[in-house]
């Protein structure tokens, strides 16, 4: 199941987990940390809680690289917050943007 775009519409958590997998770019990167990344690296995906909010964010080296900004990040949070574990693959870098694509390890 390759989950992209998409319109509105009700939440319903995913049934497998491990078929996930979102194609996006990452926002609000962090250019001192994107300065190590190159295209094929892959990167832990994670929830990380801030002034009461859960976010999903991607991690290089320990550090956040940028968010996850997908209709599918509500559906993926529900799945690493059951246990699943997700890696993000960087499919492309130009300049300040980051493309990923997030599957299950």
């Amino acid at each position: 199941m390759v989950l992209g775009g998409g319109g509105g519409g009700g939440f319903a958590p995913p049934d497998n987990c491990e078929a996930i997998v979102i194609d996006t770019q990452l926002s609000s990167p962090k250019p001192a940390v994107l300065a190590g990344i190159h295209v094929h690296d892959k990167l832990d995906v994670t929830v990380q809680a801030g002034s009461g909010v859960e976010s999903v964010v991607v991690l290089f080296n320990g550090e956040v690289a940028g968010g996850l900004a997908s209709p599918e990040v509500r559906s993926l949070r529900e799945c690493i917050l059951r246990g699943t574990k997700y890696y993000a693959e960087v499919t492309d870098k130009n300049e300040g943007q980051v493309k990923v694509r997030v599957r299950a390890k």
